[in-house]
């Protein structure tokens, strides 16, 4: 795409990345969360949905204590039930691959096909949870309560069968766990988009001007797609190179203003700076949204 093309993304030197390959072909390379990463996100989940059980069996004791009833009991151990199961799902379908402890941890679920995450896949994944980790836990936690009178010669083969699925983050090169195996997912973290420097963004600074104090909405940033980026890439070229006038900024500057709905005098008064801080705004929009398979290639691109 010329100058404005989208700039690769920041990462840290040496760490493990994950390249996925989105539907229309275009490659996205995320950081690999770390076993760590995902450790602390887990345990931050755990505690919450704890607190929020407790809770739960609190209120359902206060309420059964109250009206000397069974029933209040009854629905809060299917309230728990539900929060137990539902509390992963929950917030990975609705918060786009993430929970209360990915998010603190800047870490998001994602489709290994680059395709977007899909309520099927969120489950499949969490659904294999209780075997590859509560049951392992249970298993350390308190062997005797799982094996029961189980024959000896059965405890071997299904320790180390249980082992491998507790440890399976450990084996594989991209961390998955059996979850994601089933669901067709991984879990990377979120890297920092860096833009590169941009001849047509930086050249185009008025000398000795102030920072930008602009802000452009996203919805105003959403109008114009790759190409109209492209094109005024090469309007602010022209500028550079002393080819544009001042009146020919202008009316570049405000035929956006009225597009993008923008109100305020500086397309007229300062249409140099204008454009320059909507292209870079608008570029890093378009970044950020490319990183999950979001591409708008013009104006008339409805996605």
């Amino acid at each position: 795409m010329g100058d404005a093309s989208i700039a690769p993304l920041h990462h840290e030197p040496g760490e493990r990345r994950i390249e996925i390959i989105g539907p229309e072909g275009v490659p996205l390379t995320f950081p690999a969360a770390s076993i760590g990463e995902r450790a602390v996100a887990f345990s931050l989940d755990i505690v919450l949905l704890g607190l929020t059980i407790v809770t739960l069996v609190l209120i359902g004791a206060f309420l059964s204590a109250g009206s000397q009833m069974s029933f209040p009991m009854g629905m809060t151990l299917i309230a728990v039930f539900v929060v137990q199961h539902g509390y992963f799902i929950f917030f990975e379908t609705h918060w786009q691959g993430v929970t209360p402890g990915k998010r603190l941890m800047k870490l998001r679920v994602v489709s290994r096909d680059g395709a977007g995450l899909t309520t099927d896949a969120v489950i499949a994944r969490n659904l294999m949870r209780d075997v590859e980790v509560f049951l392992p836990a249970a298993v350390m936690a308190s062997p005797e309560q799982v094996w029961g009178d189980a024959p000896p010669w059965l405890l071997l083969p299904a320790s180390l069968w249980l082992l491998v699925m507790f440890l399976l983050p450990l084996l594989t090169k991209d961390r998955t766990r059996i979850g994601d195996l089933v669901g067709g997912t991984l879990v990377v973290r979120l890297p920092v988009a860096k833009l590169q420097q941009d001849q047509a963004a930086r050249t185009s600074l008025v000398p000795d001007s102030p920072d930008d104090v602009l802000s452009f909405t996203a919805p105003q940033l959403s109008v114009y797609g790759e190409t109209e980026l492209e094109t005024l890439a090469g309007i602010m070229r022209k500028t550079d190179a002393g080819k544009a006038s001042n009146r020919d900024l202008q009316i570049i500057a405000m035929t956006i203003a009225r597009k993008i709905q923008f109100e305020g005098p500086l397309p007229q008064t300062d249409p140099r700076r204008f454009l320059r801080t909507f292209y870079k705004q608008q570029r890093s929009h378009l970044e950020k949204k490319l990183l999950f398979g979001e591409r708008k290639a013009d104006k008339f691109d409805a996605t």
